[in-house]
C-alpha cells in the first residue's frame, strides 16, 4: 500500500473517534494542534497543562487506553503515532518510567501531538511540550534562555520518576494505591498483550507495524514481571522518596518556583509529578506519618499547594474531564464543587474572565478576554503586551504612587509630541526600539547597505529639487557636497529612485525646530538618473543634543547617559521592486560615535567627510570651493 500523507494518516486514526465528550475542540480561534492524549496520563497532563498555560486552542481526542478500551492500540493509530517515531529504537524493556529519552520510543502510548501548521507529528511529551511554548506567542514564555540549564536539569529528574511503575503495582510492604488501582489494575498487562495481539493481527503485510506490536509487546511482558517483582517495586518506592527528599533540598531557600522567582515548565513538570504522588497515596513522601517516610517535608509541601492552585493546572488536570479524582486528593475536587459524577465547569465564553480574580490569574484572566479577538495578529500582539507588561510589573513591585508618576510622565510625553516634536518617537529611539523594530524588519542580504533608525525629523513631503541643487535654504555653514549612485546588489544602477535626504545646519539643529524659519531647509527629495546617481550640495551637519527638555530628557539624566548624536545625513530610498532603505552617513572622526543615545550608528555608516579643493559635480558643475565632499554608493535588496 502505498504511504498515505498526514491528513490522510490523521482523517484514519479519527474515524473510530466518535465519542463528542472525548473529542471536541478546546478554547476559541483556529486549531493549530490536535493532540491524543489520555485523561490520567501524567505525560497527557503534562502538555494539557502547557497548552492552557500558553492559551493555546487544540482539537482534544482523549482517547482510552486502560481496559477494555484501549483506543491507542488501533492500527490507524498507531501507523500516525510511527509517522513522528523518526526512525528511533523502539522501546524492548520496563523500568517502570515513560521518557522517550531514556526509555526508547513506545509506539503505541500517548500524547502524539499533531502540528497541522508545519506538517509535524510530535510524539515525545517533552518534545512536544518544548514545541508548543517555542512557537505559540500565547501565554508566557516557559523555558527562558537564562534558565535553559536548570530547568532541563529539573525536567531529567521528573522524567526519571518511576510513577508508572508505582500506578500499576503494590508495594510489598502494603498497597497504599487507591482502592480503583488495588482492585482494577491486577491482570492489566496479560489484558494490554492480548489486546496488542489483535492490533498485530490486523497489520500483516505491514512489516512496520508488526515491528512495532512486537516491541510494545515486549515491553508490556517485562512491566508484568516488574510489578509483580517485590524488590523491584520497592527499589521503584525509595526512588521516589529519595528524589522527593532532594526536592527539599533544593526548595530550602524558600524560592517560590524551583527555578526561582519565574514560573517555567519545571514547574509544569513538577505540579503533575508530585500531583501524581499524591492521586496515588504518596503524599507522605513529603507529609510523613507513613511507615515508609515519616519525615515531613514542608518546603515541598508548600511549593506542591502553589502548583496545585495554578490555574492552568487546574484546567488541563484537575477540573479535566474524565479524569477521576482518588481518596488522597478529594479535597480539590470538593473544594472545585466536582465529584466522579460530576462534569468539569464550563469553559469560559471568549470576551469572559471568571470573577474571582487574584494576583495568581490576573494575567491570564486579562488574557481569556483576548481570546475572541478576530483579527490573530491583534490577538498576538494583545497577549504578548499584556504578559510583558504584567510580567515587568511583578518584577519591579511598583508603590501607587511610582505607578501614578509613571502614568503621568506618558501624560507629559504625549503632551510634549505637538507640532514638529514627536516626544513618543525620541523616546522609542533612546530605548533602542526603534532600532529593534529597525532590525527586525530589515534583515537584507550581505551586500546591501544597512538600515539605521528613521529619527523624529523625517518629514513627509519635502521639496523636490534636480539633481546639483543647493538645499541649505540660505542657512550659513561650511559648504558639503554629496555625489552618491542607486545600485542593486549585483552593482547595477536603478534609475529613478526617490531619494529623501535631511540632516541638522553646524549648530545641530534641524529646520523644523528653528523658530522663524520660513519653509523647510537642509532636507530635499531627488530623483536619480539612469546611472543611478543623485548628487546636491548643502552645508556640513554637525553633532547634536536631542531635545532634553521633555520627559526623554528626564529619563537619560536619571541614567547619567549622553544626550548627544554623532553628526550625520539621513537618506531614505524607494525604488519599485526593492526594500525601502532608511539609513544615514555618519562623519567619520566625531567624538560622539560610540554613544549615540538612540543606537543608530553601524561601523558600515560611518563614512570619511573630506574637505576638497576644485571639485566637480557629476554632470561636471563646480561645486563650491572649497567643499566638505561626500561620496558613497547606496546599495538596495531586491524584493523576493
Amino acid at each position: 500500500m502505498a504511504e498515505r500523507g498526514l491528513a490522510e494518516r490523521v482523517a484514519a486514526a479519527n474515524a473510530p473517534l466518535t465519542d463528542p465528550d472525548r473529542n471536541r475542540s478546546i478554547g476559541s480561534g483556529a486549531q493549530r494542534f490536535e493532540l491524543y492524549h489520555f485523561a490520567l496520563s501524567v505525560c497527557s497532563h503534562k502538555v494539557r497543562t502547557v497548552l492552557a498555560e500558553k492559551n493555546a486552542p487544540w482539537i482534544s481526542h482523549d482517547i482510552g487506553i486502560l481496559p477494555p478500551l484501549m483506543e491507542n492500540y488501533h492500527p490507524d493509530y498507531v501507523r500516525l503515532r510511527m509517522q513522528g517515531g523518526g526512525g528511533r529504537e523502539l522501546v524492548g524493556g520496563y523500568t517502570g518510567r515513560s521518557s522517550t529519552t531514556t526509555e526508547g520510543f513506545d509506539p503505541c502510548v500517548v500524547p502524539t501531538l499533531i502540528d497541522h501548521e508545519t506538517g509535524q507529528v510530535i510524539v515525545d511529551s517533552r518534545a512536544i511540550c518544548e514545541h508548543i511554548d517555542r512557537i505559540w506567542e500565547g501565554g508566557s514564555e516557559l523555558i527562558p534562555a537564562r534558565l535553559h540549564r536548570e530547568i532541563d536539569t529539573e525536567i531529567a529528574i521528573v522524567d526519571g520518576t518511576p510513577h508508572v511503575a508505582v500506578l500499576y503495582g503494590a508495594h510489598p510492604d502494603g498497597d497504599f494505591r487507591p482502592k480503583m488501582l488495588q482492585a482494577n489494575m491486577p491482570g492489566a498487562h496479560d489484558f494490554k498483550i492480548m489486546k496488542l495481539m489483535e492490533g498485530r493481527s490486523l497489520s500483516v503485510g505491514h512489516p512496520r507495524l508488526i515491528a512495532a506490536y512486537d516491541a510494545k509487546i515486549r515491553k508490556e511482558a517485562a512491566a508484568r514481571h516488574f510489578v509483580a517483582s517485590p524488590d523491584m517495586m520497592r527499589q521503584a518506592t525509595t526512588e521516589i522518596l529519595s528524589i522527593v527528599e532532594a526536592l527539599e533540598s533544593r526548595l530550602q531557600d524558600n524560592r517560590d518556583w524551583i527555578c526561582g522567582d519565574a514560573y517555567t515548565m519545571a514547574d509544569i513538570q513538577w505540579a503533575v509529578s508530585l500531583f501524581r504522588l499524591k492521586w496515588l497515596g504518596m503524599g507522605f513522601a513529603w507529609q510523613g506519618g507513613h511507615k515508609l517516610n515519616d519525615i515531613e517535608r514542608p518546603h515541598v509541601a508548600a511549593y506542591a499547594l502553589r502548583l496545585f492552585d495554578r490555574p492552568s493546572f487546574r484546567e488541563a488536570v484537575i477540573h479535566w474531564p474524565g479524569n477521576p479524582p482518588s481518596e488522597f486528593v478529594a479535597e480539590y475536587y470538593e473544594k472545585a464543587g466536582l465529584s466522579d459524577s460530576e462534569p468539569a465547569p464550563k469553559t469560559l465564553k471568549p470576551g469572559e474572565h471568571g470573577r474571582d480574580i487574584r494576583e495568581e490569574n490576573l494575567t491570564r484572566a486579562v488574557l481569556e478576554t483576548m481570546k475572541g479577538a478576530r483579527n490573530p495578529r491583534a490577538q498576538k500582539v494583545l497577549n504578548a503586551f499584556t504578559r510583558h507588561l504584567h510580567e515587568f510589573i511583578e518584577e519591579i513591585e511598583p508603590s501607587e504612587e511610582e505607578w501614578e508618576w509613571a502614568i503621568e510622565w506618558l501624560t507629559r510625553t504625549g503632551q510634549l509630541s505637538v507640532g514638529g516634536r514627536q516626544e513618543f518617537v525620541l523616546l522609542s529611539d533612546v530605548t533602542g526600539a526603534t532600532a529593534r523594530v529597525d532590525m527586525v524588519n530589515h534583515r537584507f542580504p550581505d551586500g546591501a547597505t544597512e538600515n539605521s533608525v528613521l529619527g523624529p525629523f523625517f518629514v513627509e513631503n519635502s521639496p523636490a529639487f534636480q539633481n546639483g541643487a543647493d538645499i541649505s535654504g540660505g542657512i550659513k555653514g561650511e559648504p558639503m557636497l554629496m555625489r552618491s549612485r542607486v545600485l542593486d546588489t549585483q552593482g547595477n544602477p536603478i534609475a529613478n529612485a526617490r531619494v529623501d535626504v535631511w540632516h541638522s545646519d553646524d549648530d545641530g539643529a534641524y529646520d523644523i525646530l528653528m523658530p522663524g524659519l520660513d519653509g523647510l531647509a537642509l532636507r530635499g527629495m531627488f530623483r536619480t538618473d539612469n546611472d543611478g546617481r543623485f548628487w546636491f550640495t548643502s552645508i556640513k551637519p554637525h553633532s547634536y543634543p536631542i531635545p532634553e527638555d521633555g520627559t526623554v530628557g528626564e529619563l537619560l539624566r536619571a541614567s547619567s547617559r549622553s544626550i548627544i548624536r554623532p553628526a550625520h545625513v539621513h537618506v531614505r530610498v524607494d525604488a519599485p521592486g526593492y526594500h525601502r532603505l532608511t539609513t544615514m552617513l555618519f562623519v567619520e572622526g566625531d567624538e560622539f560615535m560610540d554613544s549615540d543615545p538612540v543606537f543608530g550608528v553601524k561601523n558600515s555608516l560611518v563614512v570619511p567627510y573630506e574637505k576638497k579643493p576644485g571639485q566637480r559635480m557629476p554632470d561636471g558643475a563646480p561645486a563650491p570651493d572649497p567643499c566638505w565632499t561626500v561620496d558613497y554608493d547606496f546599495v538596495m535588496a531586491r524584493k523576493h
